[in-house]
């Protein structure tokens, strides 16, 4: 919820209070990183052997650059420190209490924005705190220092619901392109979560938060990993690894081949957007031993290898595609934010943003811990036998219930029915 609200707290604060400059939000962020990898910290190896080994790169690549960039650290420390506390909790019941709270907030200050906009102004004024962030220039903004953040109000006619207006509802996350995001996320979290209490509540909001702010990534998203959900049993990893590789050679030869300089703010025009990036990166920048002052926050690609090194990109999505999922149920949702990611990356960065970010490692830890039981599945046992198999809701072998201990420590079967001892063994 801090990861959620941050950036709206530090907007009331400059708007009413005093003051924000890009040191606070800095500070901000390092408070809440910090705290998500104190509560990931266990016993076990994997959370440090992995910090270790992305944290030497990034110094690695620092020597190499002779230069300090902490938000290239910040990057990899939120992806990592969310991911191993949700980990560490593997809680689904907290996990969707937590969807269905964030859900709820995000739709009463989009309400509050979008009925009474100039009255959220006067508590949120989105484009003076970007500009006291340093973000935007007084004169990119046309001389403007209150009001709505650039991409808040829609130029042309809405894609979704167009009666609805220009204005494109951002919620606490100040910007839509995030409010998007958020909305596609939990959506893939209520698809893939069966067992959910407030599923359809949350299905609801996911579609409200995605018109209201008119995200069409999001709309699209959602249409996507729905079609493409039966089929993430039996897609292999290995065609999940190579997708976007796949995808970025592709798109910088297009780019290379046809010369084009970007497009109008469509689909298409993102793609040539992005193929325009990539075929303006160097080799040297592309292999992580310099950087570039290009401007590629509208392509997750482009900004990827200019931030990581292609070995840093390869490092990063293999960690995402094969960080191990327990259960079917926990890799469709993995799976789903594997989607999210790859088509994410087309248009833009804001995946790596700690709005939306902080979140989806969280679930994606929570789901990819969870056993059987939890999902209110049951393991088939071996054929002839009472096998391993769990109870729907309890982690204790079906068969062991099911017996009782003599005097002697001996287990024997209750005094019932043989009917009855084959239904409460599981079967």
């Amino acid at each position: 919820m801090g990861s959620l609200t941050l950036n709206l707290f530090l907007c009331f604060v400059n708007t009413r209070v005093f003051g924000i400059g890009q040191s606070h939000l800095m500070l901000a962020e390092m408070a809440v990183v910090g705290t998500a990898l104190v509560a990931a910290m266990s016993r076990q190896i994997g959370l440090y052997a992995v910090a270790a080994l992305f944290c030497s790169y990034i110094v690695f690549l620092s020597a190499l650059r002779q230069e300090n960039d902490l938000k290239v650290l910040r990057d990899v420390l939120i992806a990592i420190a969310f991911y191993f506390m949700g980990l560490r909790s593997a809680n689904l019941k907290l996990a969707d209490r937590l969807v269905a709270a964030s859900a709820v907030l995000v739709l009463l200050v989009g309400f509050f924005e979008y009925f009474a906009t100039d009255v959220y102004l006067q508590y949120f004024n989105i484009l003076g705190y970007y500009i006291a962030r340093g973000t935007i220039k007084v004169e990119e903004a046309f001389g403007a220092t209150t009001g709505l953040f650039g991409s808040g109000m829609r130029p042309e006619a809405r894609t979704l619901l167009p009666f609805l207006g220009e204005h494109r509802v951002s919620s606490v996350f100040l910007e839509p392109v995030s409010a998007g995001n958020y909305g596609a996320l939990i959506y893939c979290w209520a698809l893939t979560r069966a067992g959910m209490r407030w599923r359809r509540f949350v299905v609801m909001a996911a579609l409200a938060v995605i018109i209201m702010a008119d995200a069409r990534f999001g709309f699209f998203t959602c249409i996507l990993v729905t079609l493409l959900l039966p089929f993430f049993r039996i897609i292999p990893k290995l065609v999940w690894f190579v997708a976007p590789f796949l995808l970025l050679a592709a798109l910088a030869s297009y780019g290379i081949i046809s010369q084009t300089d970007g497009g109008a703010n469509d689909i298409a025009g993102r793609f040539n957007v992005t193929a325009h990036l990539l075929a303006q990166l160097s080799p040297s920048v592309v292999f992580g031993w310099q950087t570039t002052d290009q401007f590629t926050a509208d392509s997750g690609f482009a900004y990827t290898l200019t931030q990581f090194g292609i070995v840093g990109f390869i490092m990063l999505w293999g960690a995402a595609v094969y960080a191990p999922a327990r259960t079917a149920g926990g890799w469709r949702f993995h799976a789903a934010v594997l989607v999210y990611l790859l088509l994410l990356m087309l248009i833009s960065n804001s995946f790596y943003s700690i709005k939306t970010a902080g979140l989806m490692w969280f679930l994606v830890g929570v789901m990819d811990k969870v056993d059987l039981a939890a999902l209110g599945q049951r393991p088939r046992a071996a054929k002839g036998t009472y096998g391993e198999s769990s109870l729907p809701g309890t982690n204790a072998p079906a068969p062991h219930r099911s017996f009782r201990r003599n005097r002697k420590g001996m287990a024997e079967a209750p005094k019932v029915g043989a009917g009855r001892l084959s239904r409460s063994a599981g079967y």
